[in-house]
Formats: structure tokens, C-alpha cells, sequence
């Protein structure tokens, strides 16, 4: 093998290796920055998750504490119209 062949060889195989780390380092870009969206977006539902859940039991704790109320007026009227 002659020299210049040698220097060839190691020209391309350094060129094809740098355009493979190039495209590599493209692609590990792109899905970081698809997981960073998706990470956003799962914080963001678990957030409303959350706080709909939250609400939701809150007004159903209301409710019936807005129902026991009510039973309570109405027994009372019951037994008040009894005697």
C-alpha cells in the first residue's frame, strides 16, 4: 500500500466518522427535546389532574354536607309537625 493510498483511506474513514457523529448528535438533539415536550406536557396534565380532582371532591364534600343540612331541616319540620 502506498503512502497517499493509506492517507486516503484514513481521509475518508475520518470524514464518513465525523458526518455519522454529526447526524448522531442531530438525532440525540431532536429527541431530547421531543422527551423535554412531553415531560412539559405530562407535568402540565398531572396539574389539572390534580386540581380538577381537588375541586371535584371538595364540591362533593359540600354537597353533602348541603344534603345532611337539608335531612336535618327536614326531620326537624317532620317532628315539629307531629306534635
Amino acid at each position: 500500500m502506498t503512502p497517499e493510498l493509506i492517507v486516503a483511506v484514513l481521509s475518508g474513514a475520518a470524514g464518513a466518522f465525523a458526518g455519522l457523529s454529526k447526524a448522531l448528535s442531530n438525532f440525540n438533539k431532536r429527541l431530547e427535546s421531543r422527551f423535554e415536550a412531553i415531560e412539559r406536557d405530562l407535568d402540565s396534565f398531572q396539574d389539572r389532574v390534580i386540581h380538577d380532582y381537588v375541586l371535584k371532591e371538595d364540591f362533593l364534600r359540600e354537597m353533602q354536607a348541603v344534603h345532611t343540612k337539608l335531612d336535618r331541616i327536614l326531620d326537624h319540620l317532620l317532628t315539629v309537625g307531629k306534635h
